[in-house]
């Protein structure tokens, strides 16, 4: 029979930040991995794990071409059980996401590293963890490269093992000297740096009706953005999207417009 243990399901929130979702030194946040602490009856999942497995199901197969997650709310789903790869769609520490990040350029101050390693510790406390699932066509590129190495390797060494023809040596026979013969050049006088004549040079034009926002670039959504210091929110084209309320881009009148 089975026997109750701790649910499996892992879990993610938003709130309250710094401590369930953190940031990259450039901007952007990530979850940390959260063990549901319900006792499950069956020691796998509980009852709202199971429901929340069922959702995310129904969600993942509606992942299509480019798109990397699922849309809606990440914390209403479930990351898979602690036992099991972190799906590629979540925004999870160490996932194939967060790696691909990371190669980037993102970075974490010494603070913020430390805050998920000791969560994912908790969070996998007794678990022997696997591999993240790989981004889609991530394995499909990944053998076309060795593929291709394969053959370069391959033709390296049928180059190497054509015989190259020895060549045969050339006596020269030996070249008489000649007397150089004198030659009369005529020194002109140094000619100074061309000067070139701008008959009516072009006046500054003046620059007006300019306003400066000041935005730094952050992600919501799962899309990086841009947001400025009233929390007004900018495509990465300077587009304006609204206003930033409780992590989610609201429709707001634009209060710089018409300035």
């Amino acid at each position: 029979m089975p026997v109750a243990a701790q649910c499996l399901g892992r879990l993610v929130k938003d709130t309250p930040k710094g401590l369930n979702m953190l940031e990259f030194d450039q901007g952007g946040l990530f979850h940390i991995p959260i063990r549901c602490r319900v006792i499950a009856p069956n020691g796998d999942l509980c009852e709202s794990c199971e429901a929340r497995e069922k959702k995310t199901q129904q969600k993942v197969a509606d992942i299509t071409g480019v798109n990397t997650t699922i849309k809606g709310t990440l914390p209403s789903y479930l990351m898979g059980r602690v036992t099991e790869p972190i799906p590629f769609w979540s925004r999870l520490y160490d996932s194939a996401w967060y790696r691909l990040k990371i190669k980037e350029g993102c970075t974490l101050s010494e603070t913020t590293m430390a805050k998920a390693k000791k969560a994912a510790a908790v969070a996998y406390e007794g678990i022997t963890t696997v591999e993240p699932q790989s981004m889609p066509g991530e394995k499909e590129k990944a053998k076309v490269k060795k593929t291709k190495a394969n053959a370069a390797a391959v033709a390296a060494v049928a180059v190497s093992a054509v015989a190259v023809p020895v060549p045969t040596p050339v006596v020269k026979a030996p070249v008489k000297k000649r007397q150089p013969k004198k030659v009369v050049t005529t020194i002109s006088e140094p000619v100074g740096p061309p000067v070139a004549i701008i008959p009516n040079p072009t006046k500054e034009l003046p620059v007006e009706n300019v306003r400066e926002i000041k935005v730094r670039k952050r992600q919501i959504d799962g899309r990086d953005l841009y947001l400025g210091a009233k929390d007004e929110v900018y495509d990465l084209k300077f587009k304006y999207l609204g206003r930033l309320k409780e992590e989610k881009v609201v429709s707001f009148p634009d209060s710089d417009d018409g300035m």
